[in-house]
């Protein structure tokens, strides 16, 4: 019966209608996994004040197609009690593309291990943008000015960056803030440029962009 309905179904993208081309993806959603999602750093970084500990997870696509990404963490201390759980989640990540994730947890105590589960689906609703942003790091006193410039060809929606500071390769500080204009975007062409500072001392700066482009 799936193989007919292949057959039958003749019309092109654009004569689609929404509720149609999402069936389809639904269809090829099947086709990407976890597995597909490399972990390729994770960092701990408690808030000094007993509130919340926050998971760093840079990860990299390394399926064929854009993903929506989810996580679901466990949280334990060095005996191996579970302390605290949190999740995050992440659209549009392109193929091949890296970007970050996080997950705060409320605990006073610290955290010495995770469990966390992936979760990965094709996107329905968001193209990637991350392959068409670059940037230029201008180190100034206690953080940097950063460039971030749209090279593709449509709007980049909601461009997040986050700068991870860390000293002697222990992750020390973070700030984020969106690189976007009028209209929450980086039109095609257009440079956005945001300082971020660090509280803390530091020896060198990581740093991840997200952001997405409708499909609709």
């Amino acid at each position: 019966p799936n193989q007919e309905q292949k057959t039958e179904d003749t019309k092109s993208d654009d004569e689609l209608s929404q509720s149609e081309w999402m069936e389809q993806q639904e269809e090829v959603s099947d086709e990407v996994s976890a597995d597909d999602i490399e972990v390729l750093a994770e960092y701990t970084l408690p808030d000094g004040i007993g509130w919340y500990s926050r998971h760093f997870m840079v990860i990299k696509n390394n399926s064929d197609v854009t993903v929506d990404v989810s996580t679901s963490s466990l949280a334990y201390s060095e005996d191996g009690t579970m302390v605290s759980a949190s999740d995050a989640s992440l659209d549009a990540l392109g193929a091949g593309c890296t970007s970050i994730l996080y997950e705060a947890f409320e605990t006073e105590a610290q955290i010495k291990y995770y469990d966390t589960t992936i979760n990965v689906q094709e996107s329905e609703y968001y193209d990637s943008v991350i392959q068409d942003l670059s940037y230029v790091q201008n180190d100034i006193d206690g953080g940097a000015v950063f460039q971030v410039t749209n090279n593709g060809n449509a709007p980049a929606e909601f461009v997040e960056g986050y700068a991870l500071y860390f000293l002697e390769d222990q992750l020390v500080d973070y700030q984020t803030t969106y690189f976007t204009n009028d209209n929450s975007e980086i039109s095609p062409g257009e440079t956005i440029s945001e300082q971020l500072t660090a509280y803390e001392d530091f020896d060198r700066i990581e740093f991840y962009m997200t952001g997405r482009a409708s499909k609709w």
